[in-house]
């Protein structure tokens, strides 16, 4: 191997800059859950309207003698959330994208007020400037928004930068070190971000074992969907809530055939592979969960009859095209139940239940709506 090679590329892919990217890549392309993304959502929109309430109160308090980096960094700041804000709310930017940047945008203001302190503020006065309790506040803030993997490298390049940054001014101005009360003040400013990024960190590592049991407790081991228990737990969320809704229960056909002539492993494989294509073919605010063995369960907003069959005709067709291994291609019995008013979780089951093998009686491969007259049911129907 070329020896620039190793010199070069090596000490490259092992950079902090290279493992921030690859967090940072991971939490933006990771397929979050839709309760996830509305969480992030409400979270972005106050931090922008508390934003766009201080910056002006702040320019406010300093009128007419501006700070010459506040003059510039705290518009742009505001700018920025004043154009993320709307492309946020009507969905057009991802919520996480939008958290990235405002962190990043407080960061480097708060570095570079920082810097700009050990210039003017620090020499005047003697100690630092109140803008570096916001410090605390960001390094907090990594680990309430994004995964404590990226929070990590965020919170660790924030501290490392503001050594960086201490270290050169006290080196390039050391009478900065005769005023006691300033280095008191620098010391202990670091010493709190170590051991707050520190617990952050331990609280973090906690969060994602809570995490991880809960995915456990929550999703099938086979095919990642959510289980039964899930399923039971977000109908009575929306039942308690007053959400009108629709359930739809499916059964592949004849799945013990397939497990009979190809073996458990293809009968697998066909559960993991259904579990894909439905998860891709569903609007993002659909709920798919599988119910037991071969069933599965998808709650989806109230939506027209009409375009019910069209999604469920959709996935049919892509379940018939698929290949599963051996098996090629597979069919399955869907019985769909719009709420009623007062309805129960269980009762609203039971009917996309008793649709569903309505179908199987009828010849399988099919679509039963459990609140059509059986003429509307025909004029639908394959």
């Amino acid at each position: 191997m070329d020896l620039k090679y190793i010199v070069w590329k090596l000490p490259l892919s092992l950079t902090p800059f290279r493992l921030i990217r690859g967090a940072l890549a991971q939490y933006l392309t990771h397929n979050e859950q839709q309760e996830e993304i509305t969480l992030l959502r409400r979270m972005f929109v106050v931090m922008a309207v508390a934003a766009l309430v201080a910056i002006p109160g702040a320019l406010w308090v300093q009128a007419p003698d501006y700070d010459p980096l506040d003059r510039v960094m705290l518009p742009l700041t505001g700018l920025l959330y004043l154009v993320l804000l709307p492309l946020v709310l009507t969905g057009r930017v991802d919520p996480r994208r939008a958290l990235v940047l405002s962190f990043l945008a407080n960061a480097s203001y708060l570095l570079l007020a920082y810097n700009h302190q050990f210039r003017v503020f620090a020499p005047q006065y003697g100690v630092l400037s109140q803008s570096t309790y916001w410090f605390a506040v960001l390094y907090v803030a990594a680990f309430l928004i994004f995964p404590t993997r990226l929070a990590k490298y965020f919170v660790r390049a924030l501290l490392g930068l503001t050594i960086a940054i201490t270290l050169s001014h006290l080196l390039l101005s050391p009478e900065l070190l005769r005023g006691r009360e300033l280095l008191g003040g620098i010391i202990q400013f670091l010493l709190a971000g170590v051991v707050l990024t520190s617990m952050q960190s331990r609280f973090g590592t906690l969060r994602d074992r809570l995490n991880a049991m809960q995915v456990v407790a929550s999703h099938d081991a086979l095919t990642g969907a959510a289980n039964r228990r899930a399923a039971e737990e977000r109908l009575q969320t929306l039942h308690r809530a007053g959400e009108r809704y629709t359930v739809i229960l499916f059964d592949i056909d004849h799945f013990k055939r397939v497990n009979d002539e190809h073996g458990h492993a293809t009968g697998d494989l066909v559960l993991v592979n259904v579990t894909r294509c439905a998860r891709q073919l569903l609007p993002d605010s659909a709920f798919f969960a599988r119910w037991g063995g071969e069933e599965f369960l998808i709650i989806l907003p109230s939506l027209p009859k009409e375009e019910v069959y069209e999604l469920l005709r959709t996935l049919r067709a892509e379940l018939r095209n698929q290949t599963f291994g051996p098996q090629k291609g597979v069919t399955a019995c869907f019985g769909v139940a719009h709420v009623r008013p007062g309805e129960t979780p269980e009762e609203i089951v039971a009917r996309a239940d008793e649709a569903m093998y309505a179908r199987k009686n009828r010849g399988r491969n099919g679509v039963e709506f459990s609140t059509l007259t059986p003429e509307t049911a025909l004029h639908l129907l394959p």
